[in-house]
């Protein structure tokens, strides 16, 4: 932590302030709980108080390293350039907690934490609940050395991650390198694999960064296609080895049905559907097995009722075919399939007869090898 109490009862910040060893000399108290802290003036970390050996906080207090102390340390220095009001490390006695900063943008009052370390989710949800119930918006920006970049515009994303997603009001996930000196955002997330996600990057210089349209405006609809196809391209080359029990039912049902190898699924299960995020299970699985109910349907040449697929999807989820990543509303999961569905109609798949009422139009043929079904990728997800 940069900020202390003096024995006369005054605020004092180490950032500004001289490495000085007269500072040892003096005494500082956490403004918490009222204990005495060591000034740490070392090489390998920016000046910082620490509590002192067996003393406990009544807040949660986290190690901080090198990079999480300078992250901060920028930030606040920008928050200042914003002209934010920025407060280093208040302590917020009703909800007893402390942000790293506090800063005023467009009238709305922030609690901006910079994240370095792994917090449990419980822990997440108290302080992000915390300051909503001060009227506060909290402000979660990630350290970028916790995020692993697999492929062009795809992301390793765990449940550690997702917290952060899901606490945005764009659903997006705002990152920040000291050593760069430059924010990454991660916008339009749509998952893969469970744990492997495409999305929008957007890489913004700190000292070309404002505030208000970092926090405040939600990033124009952006999807590569070409970086997603690629996805499908790596999917049907990989040995499937080692699959989770609901991919592996998934690919008995489309060999038993379909007589399908399970890279030979067909390019209707890959499409890249932004609400996709509600679902644990990679895309291919979710889609799979709705998929599999329309073209029964249409095979039988009867009507593919909206309302019908929908129920089928919490069928799945319900037998634990399909895993959610979070718990939504029935409109959250309605939006997902229905976008789905869209697209399935806008590639001339499905064919809308009335309101979400579709017939199966005739499968596209000529799919004899692995290059036709890579070609067929391409044409389907073309920019």
């Amino acid at each position: 932590m940069f900020s202390a109490v003096t024995e006369d009862g005054q605020m004092f910040h180490l950032l500004g302030a001289q490495q000085n060893q007269k500072l040892k000399r003096r005494r500082f108290f956490c403004p918490v709980c009222g204990g005495e802290l060591a000034v740490k003036l070392g090489l390998q970390k920016a000046p910082h108080f620490a509590h002192k050996q067996n003393k406990s906080c009544s807040i949660d207090i986290e190690p901080e390293s090198a990079y999480h102390l300078e992250g901060k340390r920028q930030l606040y220095v920008w928050l200042k350039t914003q002209r934010a009001s920025p407060i280093l490390e208040p302590y917020i006695r009703t909800i007893n907690q402390r942000p790293d900063v506090m800063a005023r943008i467009k009238e709305h009052m922030l609690a901006v934490e910079y994240q370095c370390a792994t917090i449990a989710p419980d822990v997440f949800q108290k302080r992000t609940e915390g300051f909503k119930q001060e009227g506060i918006i909290p402000q979660w920006i990630m350290g970028y050395s916790r995020l692993k970049r697999t492929a062009s515009s795809f992301y390793q994303l765990s449940a550690f991650h997702w917290q952060f997603i899901n606490a945005s009001p764009y659903r997006e996930l705002i990152c920040y390198c000291p050593e760069r000196r430059s924010f990454l955002r991660l916008s339009h997330i749509i998952p893969f694999y469970t744990n492997h996600s495409y999305s929008s990057v957007q890489t913004i210089p700190i000292h070309r960064a404002g505030a208000g349209d970092l926090f405040f405006t939600e990033p124009k609809p952006s999807i590569q296609y070409s970086g997603w196809t690629k996805a499908i391209h790596r999917f049907r080359h990989k040995p499937h080895r080692f699959n989770s029990k609901e991919t592996n039912r998934l690919r008995l049902l489309f060999y038993e049905k379909r007589q399908t190898p399970f890279s030979f699924l067909p390019t209707e299960v890959f499409v890249p559907v932004r609400k996709g995020a509600v679902f644990k299970s990679p895309v291919f699985v979710w889609q799979g097995f709705l998929y599999l109910f329309m073209t029964d349907l249409g095979g039988k040449r009867a009507p593919i009722r909206f309302s019908a697929v929908l129920q089928q999807c919490k069928l799945h989820i319900h037998n634990k075919n399909i895993a959610l990543r979070f718990e939504c509303s029935e409109e959250c999961l309605s939006e997902a399939v229905k976008q789905y569905i869209d697209f399935l109609c806008k590639k001339g798949f499905l064919r809308e007869t009335q309101k979400e009422v579709y017939v199966l139009n005739q499968p596209a043929g000529g799919i004899h090898s692995m290059q036709d079904l890579i070609e067929r990728d391409r044409s389907c997800f073309i920019e």
